[in-house]
């Protein structure tokens, strides 16, 4: 049985898995296929544990952002739905893109889900606060130069439209489109240093 796991796992992925990833990502299917093909190197059976995932995620994003190690592990909670501490090749590669390479929308839903952390689908102020502290840490940015909490209260009151304490997905995104400030500060991935003034 392991090796028949094996064995269907060097073959190429499925016309649906192709559309399905070109939708998602707009990659076109040679980079799908370079990139299924590397991810098969680094884990034969398909699945990347947390360690895996950042190794090959670093090694993809080539980039100079400090603490690439501490975004990878986020982007590898976020996408870990089911809590099983693995991710497949499609839920890695939509990780990637989202992260590195999608359009503001995209990446803004993906942010969203970073930050409705008991999958709630709204964002309370406490998730909030908690992950602008994470950003600070990721970004390298010092937290006497902004105050979590402080930064926290103004976002909410801008952009939480019905006064309700929680933001709706719909008021996020809508809030950080209109808002580039707010979005510099709440989607890590839109520039490389996402508390530039």
């Amino acid at each position: 049985m392991g090796n028949h796991q094996a064995r269907h796992l060097e073959e190429d992925l499925s016309l649906n898995d192709y559309r399905y990833l070109m939708k998602q990502t707009n990659l076109t299917p040679d980079v799908i296929q370079g990139w299924y093909r590397e991810f098969l190197n680094i884990c034969p059976n398909g699945q990347l544990n947390k360690n895996q995932f950042i190794k090959f995620y670093k090694q993809l994003e080539n980039t100079s952002i400090k603490n690439i190690e501490s975004i990878a592990e986020n982007v590898f909670q976020a996408f870990d739905r089911n809590g099983n501490h693995r991710i497949d090749f499609k839920e890695f590669l939509i990780a990637y893109a989202l992260t590195s390479i999608g359009d503001p929308l995209g990446k803004l839903q993906y942010t969203f889900s970073l930050f409705d952390t008991d999958h709630s689908q709204s964002i309370e102020l406490n998730e909030m606060i908690k992950l602008l502290e994470q950003l600070f840490i990721i970004t390298g940015h010092k937290q006497q130069d902004y105050s979590s909490i402080s930064l926290a209260n103004d976002i909410f009151q801008t952009l939480d439209q019905d006064h309700n304490q929680s933001l709706s997905k719909e008021e996020f995104i809508n809030g950080c489109l209109e808002n580039k400030s707010i979005r510099n500060v709440l989607s890590p991935f839109e520039n490389d240093s996402p508390l530039t003034e």
